[in-house]
């Protein structure tokens, strides 16, 4: 299991932040969901890091949570701390005085930028180790050019003030720079560090190396503020002298904890802290934790050598991209024979619209390696520790350096027809055979026909292996497979490219299989159509999910037979095999609870819920509809049911609710209600509150934003249910409507984003209503699928804005009865 220990909303691409500020980008478009960029596959735990015990292996959380853990990766960043300097923090935004270091403050920065005549421009660099070490004199030259552009330039003085000897840490960019900088009429002060500000007053102080004590006017000042480890690093036992994660500079393991990593710039590798340091530095990390985690734990041999790189925005739209060895400070240009000193187009090009896509695309699913981009490096290893023969370094083979010049050639399936793969499985790159992942639970990769060459490469990384061809296949390569310890079954399902059709039967084998085989799990067929059906089957019987429901995820996971001409046997067989059921979810497998899915066939389209516990009896209904109310006690009568409480997740604005009605046949029945919905209960509800049935019990979220009062409800109890119920708040592949019932799409956004998408991925998600037979997804799919809450907020309330939908048929008899609890009379 991986957990994401994260208690931030949004994340933020701040390199772009040196753009907001000198060139007026939108600071906006920096920021998405925290949720929407985590990797897939894990769990969101939201909250923050207290402290540190590491001889039991755990951590405590802001909320006094503890966490065990069996490896820890520390990768907090650094912190920026305005208050410093004195007087930064009481003036920093106004006065003059802003950075590009903050969301809040680097708008301002281009603010001042736009209004500033004339007088004297400062820009500082502090003394402390920053986020890039570029960007404190790439705002000035922006600014510079900027004020070219306005014609204030020649009424501006710029001056450049650091605590280095140099206006760059590596000598060879240095050489260049310093030189620009003149060109430009920049003043570089050396050896100079801001101590004081006053902002009231338009006044910084600075001290010489030396001690000398100075104080200058400014019309505009921008600070890079000091920055350092979080602190909550502080008393941890786990850091350096300077407060950074104490690790091996080669292996980034903790020099106390073996089971302890950092990268990035809270730890204490001695380079520049980048963007570019940390993708290099990830594969190391990932190699070293696979060694410790393998049954026979392995000594972490993987080393980072030092890469870091930090593109210098120059103005007029150019760029040196000054790459080098933070270690040794010798250049490691990627661009050979290029001088790489001299700012040029392109490399402004890929700083202002390619690394952004990458950062957002490429880093969250661990697929960006610095310099070798997409394409993952060599692993190196220590010079003084022979690594295990299985894990040495390999060389370049024929397949990686054809494929980096762009000259392997790729069948239709996106297969490889090149030879000559790398031995190890940890260099293989899985997509460029048409191997895919998708981003649902179980852990399970699908593909069509393989080299034996591939397999052999490919099998050591999963213990499962299903395969959907007749033995004899000639692409069938058994051996390999059980050569790399893999348990193997072999299941011949007809359909397809195969020809023939499907059987109950198979249908029978392939969930057996699939329930037994260990994963990671690799499906194979011949094009991977019938791979993609066989997951489908598996992921449809185990959650219960209609024909129309597996249809959409199949749909949205671009499965192949989805989409296959010849695949309608196999779709055919599909849709038999998962069976029609819109209109009811019964619990799949044996639990300590009953939950089941009702339908309202009267027109609202409305799941009503039953909910018991079957040790006690107890059990409760969600959202019940007029009308509908003796199926549904028919239903708890023949589970041996008794019901307790009737619970609605908000004011109903589409049908009228049942309370009354079932309270006319069962007055001991209580009904709820969150307590800001404005209606009628016997007891009300808030954020937090939990209601007990039995052993198990239902957790009240507030959500609200379709109405003022909603609730969602988590179901919580032994086994782990991992259910919720989001009633109108979040809907399979949409949301409830924000405009009526004092509704607020920024007001949704907030709730489903905090409340519902930060339960755990795998978190079967039950909606209130759904209009095309689908009747349940995960906090995974919608997360990734939502087409409305996989964007950001201002796009999402844009969104929300256009509906233009007409009012609901029977808001003016349905409101006024669910203000009473139902009565209608």
């Amino acid at each position: 299991e991986i957990a994401i220990i994260e208690p931030r909303d949004e994340h933020y691409y701040q390199p772009k932040w040196t753009m907001v500020g000198g060139l007026g980008l939108d600071v906006k478009s920096t920021g998405r969901p925290m949720g929407t960029v985590l990797p897939v596959g894990v769990d969101w735990i939201k909250e923050g890091c207290q402290t540190f015990q590491p001889e039991k292996n755990s951590i405590t959380l802001s909320n006094g949570q503890t966490v065990e853990y069996d490896v820890l990766v520390v990768a907090a960043g650094l912190q920026q701390n305005f208050d410093g300097i004195k007087g930064l923090a009481e003036t920093i935004g106004q006065n003059g005085v802003a950075s590009i270091y903050s969301y809040q403050y680097s708008p301002k920065v281009w603010e001042n930028i736009q209004n500033i005549k004339g007088g004297r421009a400062i820009f500082t660099s502090p003394s402390t180790p920053v986020n890039c070490g570029g960007a404190p004199q790439k705002i000035a030259y922006l600014a510079e050019a900027a004020w070219r552009g306005t014609g204030a330039r020649p009424s501006i003085n710029i001056e450049y003030f650091t605590p280095s000897p140099a206006v760059f840490a590596c000598s060879y960019y240095a050489q260049a720079l310093a030189p620009m900088m003149m060109r430009k009429g920049i003043k570089a002060n050396l050896k100079s560090n801001l101590v004081e500000v006053d902002g009231r007053n338009k006044l910084a102080t600075f001290e010489r190396e030396g001690g000398e004590i100075y104080t200058l006017d400014f019309d505009f000042l921008h600070v890079t503020p000091p920055m350092s480890a979080p602190s909550f690093f502080k008393d941890s036992g786990l850091t350096n002298a300077a407060g950074f994660m104490d690790v091996d500079k080669q292996t980034c393991q903790h020099t106390k904890y073996e089971n302890i990593f950092s990268l990035g710039d809270c730890s204490s590798l001695p380079t520049s802290k980048t963007y570019s340091a940390v993708s290099s530095q990830a594969p190391v990390v990932v190699h070293n934790i696979q060694a410790m985690l393998k049954e026979k734990p392995r000594e972490v041999t993987a080393t980072y050598g030092g890469y870091t790189a930090c593109p210098i925005l120059t103005g007029d739209n150019k760029l040196m991209l000054a790459e080098f060895n933070g270690y040794t400070m010798e250049p490691a240009q990627t661009f050979w024979p290029l001088d790489q000193r001299k700012p040029i187009l392109p490399f402004y090009l890929m700083k202002r619209f390619v690394f952004e896509e990458v950062y957002w695309h490429f880093m969250p699913i661990g697929r960006w390696y610095g310099s070798r981009t997409i394409f993952e490096p060599p692993i190196k290893h220590k010079e003084f520790s022979a690594a295990p023969e299985e894990a040495s370094a390999a060389p370049v083979m024929p397949f990686e350096r054809h494929f980096l010049q762009g000259k392997i050639q790729l069948n239709e399936a996106g297969h490889g027809t090149s030879h000559g793969v790398r031995g190890d499985s940890g260099s293989l790159h899985p997509s460029l055979f048409g191997i895919e992942t998708p981003p649902v639970p179980g852990n399970i990769s699908l593909c069509g026909s393989l080299p034996a060459e591939v397999v052999k490469a490919l099998a050591p990384r999963y213990k499962g292996w299903l395969y959907l061809n007749p033995e004899n296949h000639p692409d069938f390569h058994k051996d390999a497979i059980k050569a790399a310890g893999c348990d193997l079954v072999n299941i011949h399902l007809p359909g397809g490219y195969s020809g023939g059709t499907p059987t109950h039967e198979h249908a029978v084998e392939l969930l057996k299989a699939m329930k037994t085989l260990p994963r990671p799990l690799m499906v194979q067929c011949t094009s991977g159509n019938r791979s993609g059906a066989a997951l489908m089957l598996w992921l449809s019987k185990k959650l219960g999910r209609s024909v129309e429901a597996a249809s959409l995820l199949a749909q949205d996971m671009e499965l192949r037979f989805f989409h296959c001409s010849v695949c309608g046997p196999v779709w055919d067989w599909l849709s038999q095999e998962i069976g029609d059921i819109p209109s009811s979810f019964r619990q799949q497998e044996d639990t300590g609870y009953t939950l089941e899915q009702y339908f309202d066939t009267q027109g609202s389209s409305t799941f009503t819920y039953l909910v018991g516990c079957n040790e006690t009896g107890e059990a409760l209904l969600i959202d019940p509809v007029l009308g509908m109310e003796d199926r549904d006690l028919t239903k708890i009568a023949e589970r041996g049911l008794n019901l307790k409480y009737i619970v609605n997740t908000h004011c109903h604005a589409d049908h009228v609710t049942a309370s009354a009605a079932i309270k006319k046949k069962l007055p001991e029945v209580k009904t709820m209600i969150a307590k800001d919905s404005g209606a009628e209960a016997d007891i009300y509800l808030s954020d937090g509150d939990k209601i007990q049935i039995g052993k198990y019990a239902l957790e009240a979220l507030a959500t609200p934003g379709h109405t003022s009062g909603c609730m969602s409800f988590h179901l919580v109890g032994p086994g782990d249910p991992l259910a919720v119920f989001t009633g109108d708040a979040l809907l399979i592949r949409g949301c409830g409507r924000t405009d009526f019932q004092q509704g607020s799409a920024e007001q949704l956004y907030d709730s489903i984003h905090n409340k519902i998408f930060t339960l755990p991925e795998r978190t079967k998600v039950f909606p209130g209503h759904d209009y095309r037979g689908r009747n349940i997804s995960t906090v995974r799919e919608e997360k990734h699928f939502n087409p409305r809450l996989n964007k950001g907020k201002d796009e999402f309330i844009k969104i929300m804005a256009n509906l233009n939908l007409p009012k609901p048929a029977l808001i003016d008899t349905a409101l006024p009865a669910n203000l009473k609890d139902g009565k209608t009379d």
